[in-house]
C-alpha cells in the first residue's frame, strides 16, 4: 500500500509485513488493522484477534486513509 502524503517515512511499513495477511499469525483475514509496532515504530497489518491479544505491543494509528484491496474507507 502506498501513502499519498509527503510524510511517508513516518508511516513506513515493516519489511516483513505483506499487507495480504496478519503480520503475527499469517491469517488471511478480510479485516486487517493497520497498526504501529512499538518496538520498530513501523506499520504492520494485524487481524482482530492478534491485535487484542498483543495490544501492549501495537498502537492503533489510523490517522489517515490507506488504499488497498482488502477494504475501503468510503
Amino acid at each position: 500500500m502506498k501513502c499519498k502524503f509527503l510524510d511517508e517515512k513516518c508511516y513506513e511499513f515493516h519489511e516483513k509485513d505483506s499487507g495480504e495477511q496478519c503480520f503475527l499469525c499469517s491469517a488471511n483475514s478480510q479485516h486487517l488493522f493497520t497498526v504501529r509496532q512499538l518496538s520498530s515504530m513501523k506499520m504492520v497489518h494485524l487481524c482482530g484477534e492478534c491485535m487484542v491479544n498483543n495490544s501492549s505491543e501495537y498502537l492503533l494509528d489510523n490517522t489517515r486513509p490507506w488504499e488497498g484491496d482488502k477494504g475501503s474507507s468510503r
